[in-house]
């Protein structure tokens, strides 16, 4: 987060902009529609791509100091309360549901963050509440914290603590629980006003239960590489453990930006359309 969320607050009163990049880039991950047969290694796949969705979207819309290029039109509403003093509330409104320009997943119902601070001051948190909140047809729950945590040693990369702990419904009832702790750093991008070279690395392990009731962990072998001007992670990858099952890798490349993986388990490998 970070031409935003650094310069969240001015001298003076603070007016809401709502823009979008020029070129015709998607900040967050376009989460999997769901099958109703999702294994262990596809709901971890569709779960991070769905809270990571909302780390870049949140990034791509919000502007408190203002007007970034081009325009998104009235999907979500967005709204905030005119103050100087923290914390700084924003609402997020898609209604009954729409998707934007800059992202082809359709959501609807609120999302409100909770800003305790400025987001280039260490320690500073977003935290986001959900309200009737759907993501392509699953409704998610829970707790979505960003902390920023100071720049990288060595390269000054920006970074940011993430913390999850949600549920997430889908249309036939049946639900997954996921719990995520991970780091989102910044590594282009940083010194420029485009969002469209921004990339973030992100490192770290989740785990919870499939809409099956199977228990599972996850970590990232090599980290999950996601740039602004793709749809996809581009690299990077992550190991699933199912409880009493082999372990698997699903693989995102070498920097491709496009809807393919591979699957590994054991000594057998597929690829996956994401």
């Amino acid at each position: 987060m970070k031409k935003l969320l650094r310069k969240l607050v001015y001298a003076g009163a603070i007016f809401l902009i709502v823009g979008a990049c020029q070129k015709d880039s998607i900040s967050g991950v376009v989460a999997p529609k769901v099958e109703t047969t999702l294994t262990s290694e596809s709901t971890v796949v569709m779960a991070d791509a769905t809270f990571e969705g909302l780390n870049g979207y949140v990034e791509s819309y919000l502007s408190l100091s203002g007007l970034k290029a081009g325009s998104i039109g009235t999907c979500p509403s967005i709204s905030a309360t005119l103050t100087t003093t923290f914390p700084i509330n924003i609402s997020l409104d898609w209604g009954t549901g729409c998707s934007s320009a800059l992202d082809t997943t359709v959501r609807s119902g609120k999302l409100y963050i909770s800003l305790s601070g400025k987001m280039n001051v260490p320690n500073s948190v977003a935290t986001f509440t959900f309200s009737n909140f759907v993501s392509n047809g699953n409704t998610i729950t829970g707790t979505h914290r960003i902390t920023y945590i100071g720049l990288n040693a060595g390269n000054s990369w920006p970074r940011y603590q993430i913390f999850t702990e949600a549920k997430i419904e889908f249309p036939d009832k049946k639900f997954m629980t996921y719990r995520a702790e991970y780091v989102r750093l910044q590594s282009e991008g940083f010194a420029t006003v485009s969002l469209d070279d921004d990339v973030y690395r992100i490192e770290g392990a989740s785990s919870g239960k499939d809409r099956n009731g199977v228990t599972w962990t996850a970590s990232f072998p090599s980290a999950l590489v996601k740039r602004n001007s793709c749809k996809w992670f581009s690299s990077g990858s992550v190991l699933v453990t199912p409880q009493g099952e082999l372990p698997r890798t699903i693989n995102f490349g070498e920097g491709t930006c496009d809807n393919k993986a591979t699957l590994k388990i054991g000594d057998k490998t597929t690829t996956i359309t994401l």
